[in-house]
């Protein structure tokens, strides 16, 4: 009979390779040990169809030696959020090391890896060695966690690739324990560690098809209208926490300006859910003051990442034999490669990570205490489809005051009025579960054509900022000169077009039902 685990909980940090050392004589591991340290050496298969059919279906096989016995291993999907993984996990010993489904249980494995004659398609995809430490360690609380220290490389044909990473996975007690013994490493160790999203099987996968796992955009919160307002705010804060750390690979590969969008998209989401949520929720000062942190640091690199690829790309499209403005691009893709490496830094420091993980711990302990007095106001008390529905009015109706006033706006008033549509597009996302999907769907759409606007409105705003960062001995010579003026006023023209087709735009919003109104 397979041996089944209910839910294999585990926290994964990557530290740098010179650590190993370190860590083995760590007061702090020393201090919460229950059990003397262990050395394995681990041998791992990966197995999958040639067209990476149990990859589709979010499964992963394997086959390890340990010693000189063998362990197959098949794990399903499960959740991943701030380091956290979550999921299924089936362990059985074979005598060999050959795969070996005549003792699974579960019917949905069985029909799994009997269909098609899919376990006969069956091939080694990836192999991963590695050296692994372990040691038990008991929290105050009396939970106990294995701490694993692995460092080893990933194998496809003649490509490797090293990792070293700590693997903290709960045994008995509660997952929040898992976020305070990462937090405890993190301040102990003089080196930065980083949360990992990734598992050692989807790095394999990555390494197999040298396809990048693509951005990550915000998927909806699914709620129901008899949650209480903390409990809805938890869920949608963890929804953006995980949409903020699972384009982290991304950005620091520096593949695709995508990752940093969606990353800025989610910081975005969760300040936004801080505020929506402001009458419900106390404490809440010092992690919007990092998360604020957090966002002056990936500004920048997203305004060049903009100005480069879009907007002086059309101006050298239309002036493409202009000297002055192709150096132009070369010195501005210099400046964008800075702000870039800037926010990569960000996200390696020590202080990005102690946001996350403390972030994590504050969801974790208003989540148990959600029922107390002090941590809780009488507001959420208050039925959420009440809550939402006066939210939303109050934001639809703050919009249309400030859009009738359209002619008077000036650039500030433009950016503001952005910045009110953006938090409404995303307060509806988050309550869209309970209103009719159709009717989510016309609005969003509405609340998204203005966004676009108006980011464009924004982002011709910033031109004149931009353009004053770059060196004057850059744009000494003529040509140069040349160029910023021919940008200067192609955005000039572009920003007069894009008010007219806001103007346009705005008439048929003022006629929007209000979908919530009907619950």
């Amino acid at each position: 009979m397979d041996r089944t685990m209910p839910k294999e909980i585990e926290l994964k940090l990557t530290l740098p390779a010179n650590c190993i050392k370190y860590l083995h004589h760590l007061p702090l591991l020393d201090a919460l040990s229950i059990s003397k340290p262990t050395k394995q050496k681990l041998h791992t298969i990966y197995y999958d169809t040639p067209d990476l059919a149990l990859k589709k279906q979010h499964c992963a096989l394997r086959l390890r030696r340990i010693g000189k016995h063998w362990i197959q291993t098949i794990k399903t999907e499960g959740s991943v959020a701030s380091g956290l993984h979550e999921r299924d996990e089936w362990e059985v010993a074979v005598t060999t090391n050959q795969l070996d489904f005549t003792r699974l249980s579960d019917p949905k494995l069985i029909k799994l890896l009997s269909h098609s004659n899919l376990s006969k398609q069956l091939q080694q995809i990836f192999i991963t060695e590695f050296t692994r430490y372990t040691r038990i360690l008991q929290m105050s609380d009396g939970s106990q966690i294995e701490f694993c220290l692995d460092h080893g490389k990933i194998s496809v044909d003649h490509t490797k690739k090293p990792f070293t990473e700590v693997e903290l996975e709960l045994k008995s007690g509660k997952p929040v324990q898992l976020f305070q013994l990462a937090l405890a490493l993190e301040q102990a160790l003089p080196f930065p560690v980083r949360l990992e999203n990734i598992s050692k099987a989807e790095r394999g996968y990555v390494l197999y098809t040298g396809q990048n796992i693509p951005p990550v955009k915000a998927l909806p919160v699914v709620l129901k209208a008899d949650m209480d307002l903390v409990t809805v705010f938890i869920l949608i804060a963890r929804n953006c926490l995980d949409q903020l750390t699972r384009n982290e690979h991304g950005v620091l590969a520096g593949n695709d300006i995508e990752y940093l969008h969606q990353m800025r998209v989610a910081l975005r989401r969760l300040r936004s859910a801080f505020d929506v949520f402001s009458p419900v929720i106390v404490n809440k000062a010092p992690i919007v003051h990092e998360l604020k942190w957090l966002t002056r640091q990936l500004n920048p690199a997203r305004n060049w990442d903009v100005f480069v690829t879009e907007q002086i790309s059309q101006v050298h499209h239309i002036f493409a034999e202009h000297a002055g403005i192709t150096a132009l691009i070369k010195t501005c893709e210099i400046l964008r490669k800075e702000h870039n490496k800037t926010a990569r830094n960000s996200i390696r420091s020590k202080r990005y990570t102690e946001l996350i993980l403390e972030l994590n711990l504050w969801l974790d302990e208003m989540l148990e205490h959600s029922i107390r007095s002090h941590s809780l106001k009488n507001t959420t008390k208050m039925a959420l489809s009440e809550f939402a529905g006066s939210l939303l009015t109050n934001h639809h109706q703050k919009i249309l005051g400030v859009g009738k006033e359209i002619e008077k706006l000036d650039a500030t008033s433009l950016h503001a009025l952005r910045i009110s549509i953006k938090k409404q597009r995303y307060a509806m996302e988050f309550f869209q579960t309970l209103y009719s999907p159709e009717k989510v769907k016309k609005y969003i759409r509405s609340l998204s054509e203005l966004q676009d606007i108006l980011g464009a409105i924004n982002d011709s705003a910033n031109t004149q900022k931009l353009l004053e960062e770059i060196p004057s001995s850059k744009t000494k010579a003529l040509m140069s000169r040349e160029a910023i003026g021919i940008i200067v006023g192609w955005n000039r023209l572009h920003l007069e077009q894009k008010k007219e087709e806001l103007k346009r735009t705005l008439l048929p919003f003022y006629d929007t039902p209000l979908l919530w109104e009907v619950y």
